[in-house]
């Protein structure tokens, strides 16, 4: 009496199901992962480079002013999500809200301060990190770099 059979061409199918759920599974981690990662900044001489999901490289000629917020984005209405993440309160990506217009988003909603640079040529950019130390500091690099190089149109 036989109790199971083993068809080599079910086994086939079953395996590259298991290897399908497991790339899948990877994907999505990964973009888990990076999505709640915070941007990494690097201020240069003439503009600064964002490395994030969206990321961007702003001109310092296409900024009409760089504010800081004092209270986190969790206090705003940051509107809803248009091509972006929104994962465990990090926002990242495009969004669009009634108050704010559409921007461009790397922030965490419970971190204060928050950086808004405002372009001439595009989205509003806001940034925070998860240490407000860590985001004031990097104020503090955009406007020394902002004076060195170029005036702030008031």
């Amino acid at each position: 009496m036989k109790r199971f059979s083993v068809n080599g061409a079910s086994t086939k199918v079953g395996i590259v199901g298991i290897i399908v759920a497991v790339v899948v599974l990877v994907v999505v981690g990964v973009a888990l992962v990076y999505s709640v990662s915070e941007p990494e900044v690097t201020v240069f001489d003439s503009s600064v480079q964002i490395k994030a999901m969206y990321g961007l490289t702003i001109d310092f000629s296409d900024i009409t002013d760089i504010c800081l917020i004092e209270s986190s984005m969790g206090g705003l209405d940051v509107g809803r999500r248009v091509n972006g993440a929104d994962v465990f309160g990090v926002l990242q990506g495009h969004f669009k809200s009634d108050t704010l217009g559409e921007t461009l988003l790397f922030v965490r909603l419970n971190s204060s301060p928050t950086i808004r640079v405002e372009r001439g040529n595009g989205k509003d950019v806001y940034l925070s990190f998860s240490s407000g130390e860590k985001t004031m500091t990097l104020f503090n690099e955009l406007t020394v770099a902002m004076d060195r190089g170029y005036v702030i149109d008031e």
